[in-house]
């Protein structure tokens, strides 16, 4: 979005095609990190290439971070159900912690107020806000420069509704996005 700066590893195509899907690695690997909770115990050997996805992006994310990983603070995008639902997924604060050599603050810092339908069209970043706030047990001490880190970058509604609530909060810190992946149309329905 106009006036946010954002770092990601790969490109994801937002439509593929039926047969086409192996043409686009990067979409099977998102489609993995993306495994539901339910499946750890409903599917086990398909829950595997989550642990499996979780390991390979922080690999990524080890070389995107060489030089900025000890230069401020790292949170995950909230999760679209709240740390008591039992389909909290917490597999972006996994990556991070995952990382080698170590983040040195990693801080779970917004926190959901309720479930919601994170794919729910025609909201504006202005109304997702509302949906978060400030983890204030971890909000001390107050970050220099923070990191909000997601999967995937579609439309950056997200991103910046949790700018939004960081930048309320800490007025005079920086506010960047790193992502996995940006979401690109197919060549034939121009980039997005």
């Amino acid at each position: 979005m106009p006036g946010d700066e954002c770092l990601y590893v790969w490109e994801r195509m937002s439509k593929v095609k039926a047969g086409e899907w192996n043409q686009y690695p990067t979409n099977g690997f998102i489609s993995n990190i993306q495994i539901p909770i339910a499946c750890k115990t409903e599917n086990p050997y398909r829950y595997k290439y989550k642990n499996e996805a979780i390991q390979y992006a922080a690999s990524a994310l080890s070389d995107l971070l060489e030089g900025i990983r000890q230069l401020g603070t790292f949170i995950p995008m909230p999760p679209s159900k709240t740390k008591d639902h039992p389909d909290h997924d917490d597999r972006l604060i996994q990556v991070l912690k995952t990382v080698k050599p170590p983040i040195s603050d990693i801080r779970e810092l917004v926190l959901l107020t309720q479930d919601c339908d994170s794919k729910q069209k025609g909201r504006t970043p202005e109304d997702r806000a509302k949906d978060y706030s400030i983890n204030e047990d971890v909000a001390d001490p107050e970050p220099t420069v923070i990191f909000v880190f997601d999967d995937v970058l579609t439309t950056g509604c997200h991103f910046k509704a949790v700018k939004m609530v960081l930048q309320e909060r800490f007025s005079s810190v920086a506010v960047y996005g790193i992502f996995l992946a940006r979401a690109v149309r197919s060549p034939d329905e121009g980039i997005s």
